[in-house]
């Protein structure tokens, strides 16, 4: 057979794709490395972590007793109704400081509407807070699984990219797969990179990190697992 000048294998046309580096708005996102052992494409590991800007968030945002900046508060009783406002100063009075504590539930409205806060027993309040601190954090390790066909359209990708972004703000850890599915057509060079480069930006943007190094082979099966850092 004569050789026919101008004819790409698949394998080149993939090296040459994801050899050239892809552009990204924001610096200090690094692509996967690649590395090509005769006809075999193999991506590095990546890093265990995105070199992204780590998000910081409060110790407590909590705010109680002499931290409520209001000299009148609306306290809500046990049945849940709103009292009469009354001076803060005295709700504090009122109270044993050692076993109770006055919190702001919601803000003020203006004049005429002080703050709503609500009288809470301090054993129990840290009880609840362990309680929901413990729930959330079996939440967060439960993992979720999106899985994407590297031939998916663009409106089922964006879909999958939404609960991807939603499921990572919950504090769920995702496992992403990539793969190709039985009895549908083979994806192109460009659809491979697009859908990558596409998941890679959504995780960017949500603020996620992996939690281990990612498995396998772009346009065959790729396993992605992140989640987002409290």
């Amino acid at each position: 057979m004569k050789h026919i000048r101008g004819l790409v294998s698949t394998t080149h046309a993939l090296r040459q794709i994801f050899l050239t580096p892809i552009h990204t708005p924001r610096a200090g996102f690094r692509q996967p490395s690649l590395l090509f052992n005769g006809s075999q494409l193999r991506y590095f590991q990546l890093s265990r972590r995105f070199a992204l800007p780590k998000a910081t968030t409060p110790a407590s945002s909590l705010i109680k007793d002499e931290l409520i900046r209001s000299p009148w508060v609306q306290l809500v009783n046990e049945e849940g109704n709103l009292e009469d406002p009354k001076r803060l100063s005295d709700v504090l009075a009122s109270i044993d400081r050692n076993k109770f504590f006055c919190v702001q539930v919601a803000p003020g409205g203006g004049p005429g509407k002080p703050p709503v806060c609500k009288v809470f027993n301090k054993k129990e309040h840290k009880e609840n807070e362990k309680a929901k601190a413990k729930a959330a954090k079996a939440a967060a390790q439960s993992a979720k699984q999106i899985e994407l066909n590297w031939a998916i359209d663009a409106h089922d990708l964006q879909h999958r990219l939404k609960q991807l972004a939603t499921f990572l703000e919950k504090g769920r850890k995702v496992e992403v797969v990539l793969t190709r599915k039985k009895h549908k057509r083979p994806a192109t060079v460009e659809e491979i990179k697009n859908v990558m480069q596409t998941v890679l930006n959504t995780v960017r943007e949500a603020g996620a990190t992996q939690t281990k190094a990612m498995e396998g082979e772009p346009g065959k099966h790729v396993i992605l697992t992140v989640t987002k850092e409290n």
